[in-house]
Formats: C-alpha cells, sequence, structure tokens
C-alpha cells in the first residue's frame, strides 16, 4: 500500500457476466485485529459471514454453471440416515462419495465434473431445525428424464446415491445465481465460523482487479447496466458496493473524441491501476 494512502481503493470482481466493485478508503496506519476465537462470533458477525459467503457462492456458480447444469437435493431413507450417523459431517462424506462415482462415470465418457456439496439440516425461511439433507450442483453431462426419473448414461440416479431419493432441477439460463446461492447458504449449516460449502478443485476462479481513485463519490452502477441483488451502500458500515451486468456493448459504434469517451465510460469512476 505505500504510495496509496488517503486514496480509495476500488476492487473489482469479474465472474462470468457479473460484474462486483467494492469501494475501501486506504487509511495511513492499518488497524491491528484482536486474536480471533472460534465460536465466539456475534450475530452481526455471522450474518455478515453469511453475505460474504452467498457473495462467494454466486461467484463460483457464474462462473461455472450454466443452463443444463442441475442442482440435486439429496435425501435421506432412514437406513441412509443411519449408514451416514445422522450428522452433517456423515452426510458431506456420502455426498463426496456420491460425486466421485459421477466423476467416475464422467471420465469414462470424456466428460468433466464440477461439483458444490452444502450440507443442511435447517429450513432456509424460518431456520428451524429440519430432516438432514444435502444440496449437490453438478455438471450435467449424460443427465436426460426418462419414465418419469433422471438418469446418468444408463443408471437411475437414485440408484447411484443408494441412500435414498435424488430431486432434480435443471438450472435455468440466467447470468447471475445470486438467488440460487442465497437460497443454498441460508439452508447450510448455522454454526459460527463452519465452513458453509465444498467444492471440486477445477472450478474457474473470477478475475479480480485493485484500481485506485482520490474521488471519495460514491459507486454507482453505470449507465445502461442492470443492477443485481447485493448491492448496498452505508457510510456509517463503511459499505460501498455494486452489482451489475454491464450493458451490451456494439461493437460497430465508433466512439470519438473526449466527450464520446466519457460518455461510453459513464458510471466509471476516475481511477488509477495498480502498478
Amino acid at each position: 500500500m505505500i504510495g496509496k494512502e488517503g486514496m480509495y481503493m476500488i476492487t473489482k470482481i469479474i465472474s462470468g457476466s457479473v460484474v462486483e466493485r467494492r469501494k475501501t478508503y486506504v487509511g495511513r496506519r492499518p488497524s491491528r485485529r484482536g486474536a480471533r476465537i472460534k465460536g465466539s462470533s456475534s450475530e452481526k458477525k455471522q450474518e455478515t459471514n453469511r453475505q460474504q459467503a452467498i457473495l462467494a457462492l454466486a461467484r463460483i456458480l457464474n462462473c461455472n454453471y450454466g443452463h443444463g447444469d442441475a442442482l440435486l437435493g439429496l435425501s435421506f431413507s432412514d437406513e441412509g440416515l443411519a449408514a451416514c450417523g445422522g450428522t452433517l459431517e456423515g452426510a458431506r462424506k456420502e455426498a463426496r462419495k456420491l460425486v466421485d462415482r459421477l466423476a467416475y462415470r464422467m471420465k469414462k465418457r470424456g466428460d468433466i465434473l464440477k461439483w458444490v456439496i452444502v450440507p443442511s439440516e435447517l429450513d432456509g425461511e424460518t431456520g428451524e431445525v429440519v430432516r438432514l439433507h444435502v444440496h449437490v450442483i453438478i455438471s450435467g453431462h449424460g443427465l436426460r428424464m426418462e419414465d418419469g426419473a433422471f438418469w446418468l448414461y444408463g443408471e437411475r440416479l437414485d440408484d447411484i446415491w443408494g441412500l435414498g431419493d435424488v430431486d432434480v432441477q435443471l438450472l435455468r439460463r440466467q447470468k447471475d445465481y445470486y438467488p440460487l446461492a442465497r437460497y443454498l447458504i441460508l439452508q447450510a449449516r448455522g454454526a459460527a465460523d463452519e465452513k458453509k460449502y465444498y467444492t471440486s478443485r477445477n472450478m474457474k476462479k473470477p478475475r479480480v482487479e485493485h484500481l485506485y481513485t482520490y474521488s471519495p463519490a460514491p459507486l454507482r452502477v453505470p449507465a445502461g447496466a442492470s443492477p443485481l441483488p447485493g448491492t448496498r451502500y452505508d457510510p456509517e458500515a463503511n459499505v460501498n458496493f455494486v452489482r451489475y451486468i454491464p450493458a451490451d456493448r456494439d461493437p460497430a459504434r465508433k466512439v470519438g473524441g473526449r466527450k464520446e469517451m466519457a460518455v461510453a465510460c459513464a458510471g466509471e469512476p476516475e481511477e488509477v491501476a495498480e502498478e
């Protein structure tokens, strides 16, 4: 941060079609954080952690999934519940065994599996404890519906799972999966400081850029762009954050002098790129 004191840092994150920008002041003296004690998070801190988890998962989904991929809801029969020990950790391990079996079948046919596992025992709307279950998002290679059941190549998904039923919902064609990420995280494990989801290692990552500006003006969604859920401006909480899908640019449109350039960049503050 040498030479950047007194400026504002804008972190720009691009995941799929979605752009996020967060603006923070670069102070002269970094504040010291006290030692973190596991399990000591306040409710406000836990809510902040949930919101950050939603954004992080949305970025993963936006970078790696699309139309035709699938959300699996894994339920446990009484026998399946006993087999996993009736715990979230046991449910996660059984879900991991499932994705390993799916990955093996896909690999034999030249397909690659990407997966996200979200164990849950919560109702996302009420926060009440419900029967143990697991959400899994997978690549859609080889999935098909026949006779009211979903199959992977030549096998029923229920049979590959083997511990209960598999509910399948195909992902729609959309540019931002924030609503899906929110749905999953609100049902995820609620304990403080606990990991809420797990992913395969072959995920594409968002592109991150750091820019600097002297302007204290709040960020805004650029003209013509589509604002998205998650955008917040709260000066008291030092939150200045926007999410949007940029307007489609016409490549045939010529941008001429400085006035035209200013119009084309409307909504973008004057910035200094990090060297």
